[in-house]
């Protein structure tokens, strides 16, 4: 249960571009970000291409978009907000919820023990992509 709620809660911030939020809003969000990890990606760039950062600073840009969309807090989830957004992301789109769950199914099934917040972020990200989510 915790690892499909892990997955689902990557998930939901994989669909940050398909969740209707304002592109000026993500991008100023990944700056605030940036700003706090001293990650040297550009948040327009990130924002457009989908590009999961490899960096160790990079990673934890990812880790710090999900944290202060309030999906993640350090490496745990928030199974409440995760279920609020998915219902505000999917409401009008029932296909897209489809293969959000068809993805979270598929990623549940990846370990992240043993690594750090920013590994564990990019890690279900990336997982997430994979499996046609956006980020």
């Amino acid at each position: 249960m915790i690892s499909f709620v892990v997955v689902a809660l990557v998930l939901a911030a994989i669909t940050l571009a398909q969740a209707k939020l304002d592109k000026k809003e993500s991008i100023d969000l990944i700056n605030k970000c940036k700003k706090e990890t001293g990650a040297t990606e550009d948040a327009e760039q990130l924002f457009e291409t989908q590009v999961i950062p490899e960096t160790p600073k990079g990673k934890c840009l990812m880790q710090c978009v999900m944290r202060e969309q309030g999906l993640m807090k350090e490496n745990k989830i928030d199974a409440q907000a995760i279920s609020q957004f998915f219902e505000k992301t999917y409401a009008d789109d029932p296909e897209q919820l489809e293969k959000a769950a068809a993805a979270v199914a598929k990623c549940s099934l990846i370990d992240v023990k043993g690594q750090d917040k920013c590994d564990v972020a990019v890690a279900y990200l990336k997982c997430g992509q994979k499996n046609e989510s956006r980020l």
